[in-house]
């Protein structure tokens, strides 16, 4: 499959399955020096390939009509400082995103974390999406690891390739799940 097609078809099933909701989110594969990466603010039934836009790891826009992700920082950083990184999902699904609210790292112990992230997933600290201030926090936080939380924000996934990222956000997800269910079983107990 074209990646065009493969970004438009994983930003759908990252709606789909609840890792993004109306316009949030955002997802990006890395083509050569370059990086094709979804709109800003366009609902993802709606995408087309056309609408993807060509950015290069600076943030220039290359091709396309339309703008590119407001996080698009936050991609090229992580693509400049991580050669590994052949695509980013950025999810904002919701246990996930209530637990970067806590500022904690995500370990629930499990070995899901391990082989899918690389270790329990780090909370970068707070700062105002679209800006250099996120990406930098972001990029500091993930260190070698294949995710990251971005505080009150979500979840930050790469892989080899867009499947690959779709992954691990959703095994970041599911894991964000079983920890507030651990949370939550202690507290009764106590």
């Amino acid at each position: 499959m074209p990646l065009r097609a493969e970004l438009v078809a994983t930003c759908r099933d990252m709606a789909a399955s609840g890792l993004a909701v109306a316009t949030t989110g955002n997802a990006s594969v890395r083509d050569g020096d370059t990086v094709l990466i979804s709109p800003t603010s366009l609902p993802y039934e709606e995408m087309t390939e056309a609408d993807v836009v060509r950015i290069g790891l600076n943030g220039e826009v290359l091709e396309g009509e339309r703008a590119p992700s407001s996080e698009w920082q936050v991609h090229c950083a992580i693509y400049r400082a991580r050669p590994d990184a052949g695509a980013i999902v950025h999810g904002h699904s919701p246990h996930a995103v209530a637990w970067s609210a806590l500022g904690e790292e995500l370990d629930t112990g499990t070995e899901d974390l391990e082989h899918y992230c690389g270790g329990p997933v780090r909370t970068a600290p707070f700062a105002p999406t679209g800006t250099a201030e996120l990406a930098d926090a972001v990029l500091a936080a993930l260190g070698d690891r294949n995710a990251v939380l971005m505080a009150r924000h979500g979840i930050v996934a790469l892989g080899r390739d867009l499947r690959g990222a779709l992954h691990v956000c959703a095994v970041v997800e599911q894991q964000a799940h079983v920890a507030w269910l651990l949370r939550s079983t202690k507290n009764v107990q106590q």
